[in-house]
């Protein structure tokens, strides 16, 4: 949970997140290859331009099938960690009103003991400026525009390996 990170490391914790979706696109890649060649090892037969109807055997139907199932595996654990998982120490403080049990929260995350104030949390407004103002543009305009850059640089990668990775598999034979 990046919320409970420092500010020098949040940006790693981040970061390594959206790393892991390259890693799960390259093994899901691997594993399909693996149960492909385990099935053609499996059942054998003939090339389509040898024989048509032939070259499709009726098990290769559970390829994509057991490809599909271990692909929900992670999601599935995901969602399972993720309900066990304690709301955030902004939220339950903020949000729900419960500084008590926000306090509880971080406690069991972060390994410390911090205490409980018997004050309400002061909620600092954090419209001190519009979003169209210079002051906004003076204040975040470089991180706005390093971030907006790097996503729109990252789905350029992502989304045209995607469009174009039928003519990549068909030049490659």
């Amino acid at each position: 949970m990046s919320e409970y990170a420092n500010k020098k490391t949040r940006g790693a914790f981040i970061a390594a997140v959206f790393a892991m979706q390259g890693f799960g696109i390259l093994g899901g890649g691997i594993f399909a290859i693996i149960i492909s060649d385990v099935f053609q090892a499996c059942f054998k037969a003939p090339a389509y331009q040898v024989d048509p109807l032939g070259s499709t055997v009726p098990q290769v139907d559970y390829v994509w099938r057991i490809i599909m199932m271990a692909g929900s595996l992670p999601a599935l654990l995901t969602y399972y960690w993720r309900m066990k998982m304690p709301e955030t120490a902004r939220y339950t403080a903020l949000v729900a009103k419960n500084v008590k049990h926000a306090t509880a929260d971080m406690e069991k995350v972060m390994q410390v003991d911090i205490g409980t104030e018997q004050k309400e949390p002061t909620v600092k407004s954090g419209n001190e400026f519009g979003l169209f103002t210079k002051q906004f543009l003076r204040r975040h305009g470089l991180h706005l525009l390093g971030t907006a850059s790097t996503w729109f640089l990252l789905d350029i990668a992502y989304y045209s390996q995607n469009l174009f990775q039928k003519d990549i598999f068909s030049a490659m034979g």
